[in-house]
């Protein structure tokens, strides 16, 4: 996100939002000219998407994938949701087991298990390609 550094601690983003610098950190906010221009980067560890923290063991940009493995781990009897984010102009989709005690067997049948599905995230490839590994799958290899 892009915006203009104001007084005190101020930055006013593109889209007309204001956020103050002590909001972001605990830090003392540099020393900028006013109106210089500022660039906040928000990152995510990708591997929260998998690891079942609060409940979620999966991720992808593509709804198709995220609707077969949903129905896919509700014909293994584990009772999952279909969550989207957004990530700009990107959407995600996350698939949240509801009961935390089938965490770690859903994980084992997405992508853990050699017996399982044995998907790759979709960020283990190039941007805008398919995901191989649940392709794979789906075709039955």
């Amino acid at each position: 996100m892009n915006g203009t550094y104001h007084n005190e601690g101020r930055i006013v983003l593109d889209m007309n939002k204001t956020i103050e610098w002590k909001e972001l950190s605990s830090e003392k906010f540099p020393e900028l000219p006013h109106n210089s221009n500022v660039e906040i980067t928000i990152t995510f560890n990708e591997s929260d998407f998998l690891s079942g923290k609060n409940g979620i063991v999966w991720a992808t940009y593509d709804s198709r994938q995220v609707e077969v493995i949903h129905s896919a781990l509700i014909a293994q009897h584990l009772n999952s949701e279909i969550k989207n984010i957004g990530f700009g102009k990107e959407n995600m989709f996350l698939i949240n087991i509801t009961n935390g005690s089938d965490i770690n067997e859903a994980i084992d049948f997405i992508w853990r298990s050699d017996s399982g599905l044995r998907l790759k995230p979709d960020w283990t490839y190039p941007d805008r390609e398919t995901n191989k590994s649940f392709e794979l799958w789906l075709n039955g290899q």
